[in-house]
């Protein structure tokens, strides 16, 4: 596949799956983990065969970014931020995505309303403050980088904890990892450090309460064996 997958116009504002350009997709999140979205492009490449187009087409369909109709059309991400923002920083142009609800028809106020309802809204900033969804940017690439859901996303892949059910389970996991854990982020050692401080507290009693724990072999807190 080359830059562009197959063009189909824009995105029907129907329920299903459709094909729609990347850098029109509206966020409804403000931050990304830099280093997972990374991870994706590298993923992403893995299966870039000049040789063979459709396997890419064939993973990234597995992929599709979930998307709402809001007003005017536009289609709004609720979940694969990461993948899309992946493969517009690739050259990707266009995408495929599924539209699960239709709410073109709905004000701008009740569209945000009705979205919150569902769950669809977290404009939670880097450093865990709440903000209203004027915050959010218009597009993937103005989303900010939070690296503590990078270190979420990869304790969770490390087997830490199993997938939160909705997005707001990322942002609780994240949260929890920033008041808890303190190093240098920015480097490879640093992180490294944090990643597996990570695992050890997600598999601890500290993270009962968060959704998808699993607790695990990590839990060697004092006083058991």
């Amino acid at each position: 596949m080359s830059n562009t997958t197959e063009r189909r116009g824009r995105a029907s504002a129907r329920n299903g799956n459709a094909i729609a350009e990347l850098a029109r997709l509206r966020p409804t999140q403000l931050t990304l983990g830099y280093a997972h979205v990374r991870d994706k492009m590298e993923v992403t490449q893995r299966h870039a065969d000049p040789n063979d187009r459709a396997a890419l087409r064939r993973f990234m369909r597995r992929h599709r970014i979930k998307t709402v109709a809001g007003p005017g059309g536009s289609l709004y991400i609720v979940d694969h931020h990461h993948w899309a923002r992946a493969w517009l920083a690739l050259g990707y142009q266009w995408g495929p995505v599924r539209i699960l609800h239709d709410l073109s028809a709905l004000s701008p106020s009740a569209f945000w309303k009705r979205m919150r309802r569902l769950g669809h809204v977290h404009p939670y900033d880097e450093h865990g403050k709440l903000h209203g969804p004027k915050a959010l940017p218009p597009t993937v690439m103005g989303m900010r980088d939070d690296p503590y859901r990078s270190l979420a996303a990869f304790a969770r892949a490390a087997g830490a904890y199993r997938k939160p059910a909705g997005a707001y389970g990322d942002f609780c996991w994240a949260g929890f990892l920033r008041d808890r854990v303190r190093q240098d982020l920015d480097s490879i050692a640093g992180f490294g450090l944090a990643l597996s401080e990570s695992i050890r507290l997600a598999r601890s009693s500290k993270a009962r309460r968060l959704p998808g724990f699993c607790g695990g072999p990590a839990n060697n807190e004092k006083g058991k064996d």
